[in-house]
C-alpha cells in the first residue's frame, strides 16, 4: 500500500534511488495533487519527496526528537494521503502539509512533554555561528540548552508561533496559513511567545533582549 511505501528510512533524507518518471518529477504541485487525487500513487511519492525535508524539519525543530520527528513526519503523510480527497487548493500543498505537521505537533507535545533531550540530539547550531573561541562555543551551547528549556516552557500554540517565525523562517503570511489563523492572532502569539521566553530566560540567569 502507499503507506507502507511512506516509511523514512532513519538516515538523510536525500534524493530516492527509485527512478521517477520524468513527467511526474517536472510537474506542478497542482498537477501531483490533481493526479494523486485520481488516485495515481507515482503522483503522491513525487510530493512526499518534494516536502519531506520541510515536514520533519519542521518536527524536528519543534519536538527536538529525532525519532519522534520521524514518526510524526510518518503520520503527517499517512494523514495527507487519507485526506487528500478533500484538498481544495486554497493554500499551495507545502502549506497544507505543513498545517497538517503543525497540529500533529502540537498534539504529540501535549501528549508527552520533553523533560530532558542529549546534548547530542539538541539543534544549538541552528541557532548560533560556530566560533574560533572555546570560550564563546560553550556560552553558545550552554544558551542554546537555556533557549530550549525555555521552549519545553510554554504552550504548544506559543511554540509553534516561535519555530516557524524564528527557526523554519516564515513570513506572518505564510504562518497565518500553517496555523489557521489571522496574521494578527499570528503576531499576538509571537509576541507572547517571546515574552515569556524572556522572562524564562531571565528567571535562569540570562538577560532579557537578544534576537528573542
Amino acid at each position: 500500500s502507499i503507506e507502507a511505501g511512506l516509511f523514512y528510512d532513519h538516515t538523510a533524507l536525500e534524493e530516492s534511488p527509485v527512478e521517477t518518471n520524468c513527467a511526474v518529477r517536472d510537474a506542478s504541485d497542482a498537477a501531483l495533487v490533481s493526479r494523486a487525487q485520481s488516485g495515481e500513487t507515482q503522483a503522491f511519492e513525487e510530493l512526499v519527496r518534494r516536502y519531506r525535508n520541510d515536514v520533519y524539519g519542521l518536527s524536528y525543530h519543534f519536538l527536538r526528537n529525532r525519532e519522534e520527528a520521524w514518526d510524526v513526519s510518518q503520520e503527517v503523510f499517512i494523514k495527507a494521503y487519507r485526506s487528500l480527497s478533500r484538498f481544495r487548493g486554497d493554500a499551495g500543498i507545502k502549506t497544507w502539509l505543513l498545517r497538517i505537521a503543525a497540529n500533529h505537533c502540537k498534539d504529540h507535545f501535549k501528549k508527552r512533554r520533553i523533560s530532558t533531550v542529549s546534548m547530542d540530539a539538541m539543534p544549538t547550531q541552528d541557532y548560533f555561528p560556530t566560533h574560533s573561541d572555546p570560550g564563546k562555543d560553550l556560552a553558545n551551547v550552554e544558551l542554546g540548552a537555556a533557549i530550549q528549556t525555555a521552549l519545553d516552557s510554554i504552550s504548544p500554540k506559543h511554540r509553534i508561533a516561535f519555530v516557524l517565525r524564528e527557526l523554519e523562517g516564515m513570513s506572518y503570511k505564510e504562518m497565518a496559513n500553517v496555523m489557521n489563523c489571522s496574521e494578527g492572532t499570528v503576531m499576538s502569539r509571537l509576541h507572547h511567545a517571546r515574552k515569556k521566553l524572556q522572562t524564562k530566560l531571565a528567571s535562569m540567569g540570562y538577560e532579557e533582549g537578544g534576537s528573542l
